[in-house]
């Protein structure tokens, strides 16, 4: 790399009061520089502490909902071994015609979509 056909040069250090002024002019800039930094730093920092809270708030909503239906379901499936297990039954089948019917060309698709629909209906019936 040929550094001769580059200018880089150093500043040139003036003499008298026109270093002074200087001198000072690069504090200033400097300092402003140094306090919108700080701004901007303090802002990001605000932000990301103000996120981060939503977020776990969100989080635990979210955890506490699932616990709930979670239990829900436990609850159910204790009280109605019979239903839960024609229930996962179903969806079972459901979802075995479905990926079949999308996997292999034959003619289950127009078998699987009224079993999936019925079967549809008769989890909503037990889950209202």
């Amino acid at each position: 790399m040929n550094m001769e056909n580059k200018n880089y040069e150093a500043p040139e250090q003036k003499s008298g009061k026109e270093s002074g002024s200087d001198s000072t002019a690069d504090q200033t800039i400097f300092e402003r520089g140094a306090e919108a930094y700080g701004q901007a730093e303090k802002t990001v920092s605000d932000a990301y502490d103000k996120t981060s809270e939503k977020v776990g708030q969100a989080y635990d909503k979210t955890s506490e909902k699932v616990s709930e239906t979670y239990e829900k379901a436990k609850d159910y499936s204790s009280e109605n071994p019979g239903k839960a297990i024609l229930i996962a039954l179903g969806i079972g089948l459901g979802l075995g015609l479905l990926l079949g019917a999308g996997t292999r060309r034959s003619h289950n698709g127009r078998f699987a979509r009224p079993v999936v629909n019925a079967l549809s209906d008769i989890a909503q019936e037990f889950f209202r």
